[in-house]
């Protein structure tokens, strides 16, 4: 049986990838306590994706990358950073308020990543993000897709979150760049429209579900 570890969860109406970050305002009980137990030496947690109180086996582990503000009451606005995938493989009893889960590391199969693809991908996501965001999102460099993989360009590629999760489960680099491709070359003439335009930059990127 492969290794596997515990982690402490929160499950969120949002899909986390790796290297990316993500601005969370802290306010329920539970997740208070999550955070201060893990930021003083920079604990990972997991983040799932829950939708209807169901929560995708697929999630990625983040960090606190930054704390904007503390309230008097004990909320917080942070940022968190992605770091690892992994598969949640079942819940845990623990005596925290917060829910843990046993998981096992999810990582990609051993590939040469198609420069093609690449250079397609970036091409067309950044096509998109001049059409939607209009110059206030800085344009992605062939370099960083090739450092950080096709999730770097996941953010702003007009994706919604059922499209995010199953981006985040593939294992295969060379999958998840020709679904970028396929799906930035319907989204792109969407985004044209002005009015489409309009939708998508008030959704940070996306249509609505």
């Amino acid at each position: 049986m492969e290794h596997s570890e515990v982690l402490p969860l929160f499950p969120l109406e949002a899909v986390l990838f790796p290297q990316s970050q993500m601005p969370l305002h802290i306010f329920e009980e539970r997740y208070k306590r999550l955070i201060a137990e893990c930021l003083p030496g920079g604990l990972p947690f997991g983040v799932n994706r829950k939708e209807d109180e169901q929560i995708e086996p697929v999630g990625c582990t983040a960090v606190v990358r930054d704390v904007l503000k503390r309230y008097p009451d004990g909320r917080m606005d942070i940022v968190v950073e992605g770091r690892r995938r992994y598969s949640l493989l079942g819940m845990v009893d623990t005596p925290t308020p917060y829910r843990s889960g046993r998981i096992r590391w999810y990582d990609d199969v051993s590939e040469e990543a198609d420069d093609g693809l690449i250079r397609r991908a970036v091409e067309l996501h950044n096509r998109f993000a001049a059409l939607v965001f209009r110059g206030s999102v800085k344009p992605v460099e062939l370099s960083d897709v090739r450092r950080t993989r096709s999730f770097h360009l996941v953010q702003k590629s007009g994706m919604v979150l059922a499209q995010r999760q199953t981006l985040l489960s593939m294992t295969a680099e060379n999958e998840r760049l020709e679904f970028l491709v396929r799906h930035l070359e319907e989204i792109v003439p969407v985004a044209e429209s002005r009015s489409k335009a309009e939708e998508l930059a008030r959704n940070d990127g996306y249509l609505q579900e």
